[in-house]
């Protein structure tokens, strides 16, 4: 009678975790020409859908004080664009010799940056920084790559689960202080 109870108890488990199923991840829409961040198909209130996903990077574009002040999201890479892409993957368009413009078109672009190292080509990427004109800027780099990309806007507007807040202590030593 165990043994019945036994082989009974092993077939109700095996039936009870069949039936349990993995959501279905959200299809990927098809990326649009435009870089503003409005006009994309997935946005911040959707990011949730697509993080942690083997075929997605979401890649976070602000600084690292701002990531540690301000919070992040789990699940994202850090690569900040002024303390690392700037200048490395591209130059803005100057005007009396400091970067301003955020027009692609004027941007000096590094044709020696290997894009592969940092963004996986076999994924999709998603972008965001402060607002979103830095993912802006480099979402229109990457597309003129081959990337299919999305620039989802703006840190402020994310509100999901994956919110890792910041204790706005952390800041970065003075140059030549380490």
């Amino acid at each position: 009678m165990k043994k019945f109870t036994y082989l009974a108890l092993a077939a109700l488990v095996l039936s009870a975790a069949s039936c349990v199923s993995t959501p279905k991840a959200s299809p990927l829409p098809s990326p649009v020409a435009s870089a503003a961040a409005k006009d994309s198909p997935i946005t911040m209130a959707q990011l949730d859908e697509y993080l942690f996903r083997d075929d997605v990077m979401v890649v976070d574009l602000r600084n690292f004080e701002d990531r540690f002040n301000s919070g992040y999201i789990a699940g994202t890479e850090s690569l900040p664009f002024f303390q690392f892409l700037e200048g490395r993957m591209a130059t803005r368009g100057l005007v009396d010799g400091k970067p301003t413009s955020w027009d692609v078109s004027k941007a000096t672009v590094n044709p020696g940056f290997a894009y592969a190292n940092y963004f996986n080509p076999g994924k999709t990427i998603i972008l965001f920084c402060a607002s979103g004109t830095r993912a802006a800027f480099v979402k229109s780099l990457l597309d003129a790559k081959g990337y299919r990309t999305f620039n989802v806007g703006g840190f402020k507007d994310y509100k999901g689960a994956n919110k890792v807040l910041g204790d706005g202590e952390y800041q970065l030593p003075a140059a030549g202080t380490h």
